[in-house]
């Protein structure tokens, strides 16, 4: 599973560019809204098919509302980007969305004397690294690296859970936001940036049971033939994302232009 739900504000037109020699996606660098002391996030979003024609008669300076979009990350440049989704221009009255739900699979085991890894401060606040593959389709994953912090006092702790119960190859579906930490560098004085998943929940794959029998529906559904029509008879609209699965299964290869990434020595944990 891949599923973004997010607000940002437009910092450009959106424009139309060719990602393969047959096909086009409107594009458009958007600015999420900062997370608590967090800095705002830069990232690129591509829309395609009908979705792309609503998305191309918005303005700079818009504020939209992206559902159902996929997040992507460039290995290489160290950069992330939003793929397809739903989207519609909103003001100031419509509250502000940062939700990220992502399934896949640990890449590895976490190792408590690497604090880099994990590590507890004095005040007993737990800081935890994990790195997740999620399957972008032809046999490729994208590797999301995501933490998550808890306090001693924290009921639930997500940084001591993932330490105690994710190894190499574990099923994970993570609930999380993308965040921005920025600082200016100490040496040179220049600014810099890393944006990364916050943990917000997660939940373990189940582990198969041997002799599990099969689940059957328990009750039936009766059919009738006078079903009044919801929304004024209007119905939702159809998956217009070319990467769906009826399409091929797979996401966009990530062209590597978004953009050159800073060398980070001295980012934040």
């Amino acid at each position: 599973m891949n599923f973004v739900t997010l607000c940002a504000q437009t910092t450009e037109a959106p424009r139309e560019v060719y990602i393969s020699a047959n096909s086009t996606a409107t594009r458009c660098l958007v600015l999420l809204p900062p997370v608590s002391n967090k800095a705002p996030t830069a990232i690129e979003l591509n829309v395609y098919g009908k979705n792309a024609e609503r998305f191309s008669r918005v303005t700079k300076g818009s504020q939209i509302y992206i559902h159902g979009a996929k997040l992507r990350f460039d290995l290489e440049t160290k950069t992330y980007s939003l793929h397809g989704g739903i989207i519609a221009q909103v003001n100031d009255q419509f509250p502000i969305f940062n939700t990220v739900i992502l399934s896949g699979r640990c890449v590895k085991d976490i190792d408590q004397q690497d604090a880099r890894a994990f590590k507890t401060t004095a005040d007993g606040t737990m800081i935890c690294n994990q790195t997740l593959a999620v399957n972008t389709g032809r046999n490729q994953s994208d590797l999301f690296n995501f933490y998550a912090i808890n306090s001693a006092e924290d009921k639930v702790k997500q940084a001591e859970l993932l330490v105690n119960f994710t190894r190499k190859g574990v099923g994970l579906t993570i609930q999380g936001r993308i965040v921005t930490d920025a600082w200016a560098d100490k040496d040179t004085k220049e600014r810099r940036s890393i944006t990364k998943i916050q943990l917000a929940s997660m939940t373990l794959a189940p582990k198969a049971q041997a002799g599990a029998q099969e689940i059957r529906p328990q009750t039936t559904v009766a059919a009738s033939d006078n079903v009044a029509p919801l929304w004024g008879g209007r119905t939702a609209d159809e998956g217009t994302d070319p990467w769906n699965v009826t399409s091929g299964g797979g996401l966009p290869e990530l062209p590597g232009q978004y953009g050159t990434a800073p060398e980070l020595s001295n980012e934040p944990f």
